[in-house]
Formats: C-alpha cells, sequence, structure tokens
C-alpha cells in the first residue's frame, strides 16, 4: 500500500521519523513548519518535494493520505481535528492530548470521518515487548501480582522550556508519565479500579515528580515512578507468581531477562531491534489503513491511559 505522508513538524522526533520512512522506501510527500527557513532545511535533507507553510494547504491537498504530528502537545488538538475533518489519517506523537475530554472528542471525528488515529506509542509496537504481552496473556508468570516502572532524567530548570511551561502542556506525567502509565496498563490483565498518586511540583506549577500506585479487581498491582529531575532506569518489571520479566531500556527495549522462580533460572528475551522502533510503528499504522479492527487494541491502551491520568490528577487535587 503506498501511502503519502506529511510530516508536521521538524524537531528532534520528526527527523527520527522521516528517517524510519525513507529507510524504508514509504513516501514523505511533504513537510509542514510555520517557519520557511526549517521547512526549507527539512524538505532539503530528506529530498521532500513540497514544503508546506500553511495547514489548510496540507490539509487540502487531496494527495495527502496521512498526517504525523510532531508538534508540542498543547498544539496536538487542534492540528488534529481540522486533519481528520479533511479526512487525513493521524499518526501523532505522545501525549496525544492534554486530556480525555480531548481525546474523546477527536475519537468521535475520527470515527465519523471514517480514518484512523493514533498515539505514537512505541512501546506497543516493539517486537519485544509483542512477544512479551503474548507470554503473560499464556500465563508464563503465572498469575500477575506487580508491575513496576521507573522513568526519570534530569531536565536543566527553564521555565520557557516545554517541559516545565503549563502553556505548553509541560509535566512529567504528558512527557515520560504516559510511556510509565501506559506500560504498565499494557501488561495489566484489565484496568485498574483504584488509582492513587502522590505529587512534587516544579515552581511553575507543573508536576515535576511523582509515584503512581494502581491497582485492579484481581488483585494486580503496578508502580509507576516518573521525574524530571532525578535520573532513573527505564526500566519495567513484571512480576507474577512463577517468576518475573525485567524489561531494561524500556521502552524500545530489545532484549529483557527472564527469572523462573521454581529452577531460579534466568533467560534472555530478545526481538526486533531498538533502532528500528519507529518502522514497527509506521509499519502497525499502515496496516490499521486497510484492517480497522486492528487498530482497537491500541486505540483501548490509549484510553484507559488517560482515564487513568484523570485518576492521578483527582488524587493530585485532593493532596493540596
Amino acid at each position: 500500500m503506498n501511502v503519502n505522508w506529511v510530516i508536521i513538524g521538524t524537531g528532534v522526533i520528526a527527523n527520527e521519523m522521516a528517517t524510519a520512512l525513507q529507510k524504508n522506501n514509504h513516501k514523505i510527500y511533504g513537510v509542514f513548519s510555520r517557519n520557511i527557513d526549517k521547512t526549507a532545511k527539512f524538505a532539503n535533507k530528506y529530498g521532500i518535494n513540497n514544503e508546506f507553510t500553511n495547514l489548510l494547504d496540507v490539509f487540502s491537498d487531496d494527495n495527502v493520505d496521512t498526517v504525523y504530528i510532531a508538534t508540542p502537545h498543547n498544539t496536538h488538538f487542534d492540528i488534529a481535528r481540522q486533519a481528520i475533518e479533511h479526512g487525513k489519517h493521524v499518526l501523532m506523537e505522545k501525549a496525544i492530548v492534554l486530556n480525555k475530554q480531548n481525546l474523546d472528542c477527536l475519537e468521535q471525528l475520527a470515527e465519523k470521518y471514517n480514518v484512523v488515529l493514533l498515539e505514537a506509542m512505541t512501546l506497543v509496537h516493539m517486537p519485544l515487548l509483542k512477544k512479551i504481552k503474548s507470554m503473560i496473556d499464556n500465563r508464563v508468570l503465572g498469575n500477575i501480582k506487580h508491575i513496576n516502572v521507573t522513568l526519570g532524567s534530569v531536565k536543566p530548570y527553564d521555565p520557557k522550556n516545554r517541559f516545565f511551561n503549563p502553556d505548553l502542556g509541560g509535566g512529567a506525567l504528558l512527557d515520560m508519565g504516559v510511556y510509565g502509565v501506559s506500560g504498565a496498563r499494557y501488561f495489566m490483565s484489565e484496568q485498574p479500579d483504584n488509582v492513587q498518586s502522590f505529587v512534587d511540583y516544579s515552581p511553575t506549577g507543573v508536576d515535576e515528580q511523582s509515584v503512581t500506585i494502581i491497582h485492579n479487581r484481581l488483585g494486580e498491582t503496578a508502580t509507576v515512578s516518573i521525574s524530571l529531575q532525578a535520573k532513573q532506569p527505564k526500566e519495567l518489571t513484571i512480576s507474577g507468581t512463577k517468576g518475573y520479566i525485567r524489561i531494561s531500556e524500556y521502552p524500545r527495549a530489545q532484549e529483557a531477562i527472564w527469572y523462573h522462580d521454581k529452577t531460579g533460572e534466568i533467560e534472555t528475551i530478545t526481538d526486533g531491534k531498538t533502532e528500528d522502533a519507529l518502522f514497527y510503528e509506521i509499519e502497525d499504522f499502515e496496516k490499521m489503513l486497510t484492517n480497522r479492527e486492528i487498530s482497537k487494541e491500541y486505540t483501548d491502551i490509549t484510553e484507559n491511559v488517560f482515564s487513568i491520568f484523570e485518576d492521578i490528577k483527582h488524587s493530585w487535587i485532593q493532596q493540596k
């Protein structure tokens, strides 16, 4: 299937996506940025023929099939809404939107206009994580009891930076937290029924770090620890009654260890390649264009995560 992609944005992740598309012989039809110089530089770098500096020109072009939105997440809702209303499929960087209300609105529009809307959540497309998910569903770990996720880095404090600026949708939750909560939910058997979270704020008022505990009626629990001011390993551990699986360098992992409780054996699990993370995302997305049923397993995770976000924020309000 030949898909004409337009990349909206020219930042780091937009460059990664352009590289992934080109490497795997996918058509980059155009690039958009309001900055003429950035648009021209990006187009020249990747040999892109169509340069857009007006969004309406992108959406009114009948040759455009799909837009990949890689702008700051506070701009996502408005750009995606216009794209969907013009019949364009949308792959959008995380966090897909700022809140569940916006997500519900976009999903309703996507259904109305019969287009695919997908959050670019790399982890659910990685072959290794798919393999581990299948193993867990087949009860190789027995009953899942606990999942632990840690993600953290030290971001230089700058109130104007997107990480700390509330006007740009700043905060750890919408940045790395979406990976943490998505990972926890992906490996839980069903949606949590209880969420408790503890937060510390930056001077600008955005969440600087938090620890969240989630629980479902099957007795599965998870903790998600994220921080903009403390380096933590990118690690996800799934523990069950028969052992545990630890995934390092999550969410783009290609290797994990499997500890067997009964024998004490440690086994290495491998699949996929870290450097091909965005290709797996592209591949799954394009499959959804011809088979919409595939998209439900991915959109369900996004919906569940944003419901958990609502509970997390409610928990934070109660602390004040």
